[in-house]
């Protein structure tokens, strides 16, 4: 090896190192609980979602059916500057962290709700940046001359994960993939390659899954909720314009069916970022939609959330039709309304328990 090749490798080494340096300099810990008062990392670094013993029919894995969807969560973390970065920096959240997901059965794809917002399919790629959640630190000169970092914050989001159907025909039972990370909450240039330092939310028991001789269909009606003509003269803020019910009736047959209960949840990509009870039409007119069962009005439904659609077990091999009453009501947001047509749209995914 000559002189110069040895000076053009060192040159190539600390290139990389300056590299790596720079981006170790951004390294956040983020951890659950709100400990933004603590200077040194603090909190659960570790969630797990398990799937209960869940059962679909063959017919449930049409591409794009929400096969099953957990509880919605609200989650506050903290997060620190681990390497003195003084100007602060944002927290994200990384899709499937580790590469887990990967294993999935390929009838199957994962997706996560934040904040009323679906994403789709987030196992199809590893330790992906995708959503900004907030400022994770902040620059403070008082915090940063005591402590030698900027100061931690709190952010807060909320969270499901669902199963979709990728139009791939299934397995009768799904392989156990063992601990499979959904999402990592971490810094703005890549996951902290510190082990154990930042969120992690887990989905676990795919093997808990499996397909029954059941064959269910869901129907909408009326399938369009039209609202007609309101007058802007009557807006006044948080009024309800109209009401309108509608009905979703599951229709199901086979001899599976029988012991099983069904459930049901409600997606919408308009849904509010500040309330997940409320869908904003894209025109932004002034007012929002929002449902409730009609066994209890006084308590709008949460996108996303999962609700008993049946109360008792179904008892019977043959058809058996089990209608379930909604309401849709229009309230106005504003005073000052914009007048027009307006069109939001909502699915409802009814699957076993």
């Amino acid at each position: 090896m000559t002189l110069h090749t040895l000076r053009k490798l060192l040159g190539s080494l600390l290139v990389l190192c300056a590299i790596f340096a720079s981006q170790q300099s951004f390294a956040l810990s983020c951890r659950q609980g709100s400990y933004a008062d603590t200077p040194s990392p603090t909190g659960s670094i570790s969630q797990s979602f398990p799937i209960g013993s869940v059962s679909f029919a063959k017919s449930d894995f049409t591409a794009g059916n929400v096969l099953w969807r957990s509880s919605t969560y609200t989650a506050t973390f903290t997060c620190w500057d681990m390497q003195g970065y003084p100007g602060g920096e944002d927290a994200w959240l990384y899709w499937n962290p580790q590469g887990g997901l990967s294993k999935i059965d390929p009838s199957l794809s994962v997706g996560v709700t934040i904040n009323g917002q679906d994403y789709d399919s987030i196992n199809t790629a590893v330790a992906t940046k995708a959503i900004d959640v907030g400022r994770g630190t902040i620059a403070d000169s008082a915090y940063y001359a005591k402590y030698g970092q900027a100061r931690p914050l709190t952010i807060s989001f909320t969270f499901s994960i669902y199963l979709k159907a990728t139009g791939v025909a299934p397995q009768t039972t799904f392989a156990d993939i063992g601990t499979a990370g959904v999402f990592q909450v971490d810094g703005v240039l890549g996951i902290n390659s510190t082990p154990n330092s930042n969120y992690v939310a887990n989905l676990t028991n795919f093997n808990n899954i499996r397909v029954i001789q059941c064959t269910p269909t869901v129907t909408i009606s009326p399938s369009n909720i039209n609202f007609g003509n309101v007058m802007r003269e009557t807006s006044a803020v948080g009024k309800i314009a109209k009401t309108i019910p509608f009905t979703v009736t599951a229709n199901v047959s086979g001899g599976g069916c029988v012991g099983q209960q069904l459930v049901a949840s409600f997606s919408s990509n308009d849904v509010s970022t500040s309330d997940p009870t409320l869908l904003i039409p894209s025109t932004k007119p002034g007012i929002g939609v929002y449902l409730t069962s009609q066994s209890n009005t006084g308590t709008p439904l949460v996108f996303g959330q999962v609700y008993p659609f049946t109360t008792t077990a179904i008892t019977s091999s043959s058809t058996t039709t089990i209608p379930v009453g909604y309401i849709a009501y229009l309230k106005w947001l504003t005073n000052s309304p914009t007048v027009g047509t307006f069109n939001t749209t909502a699915t409802v995914n009814i699957t076993f328990k």
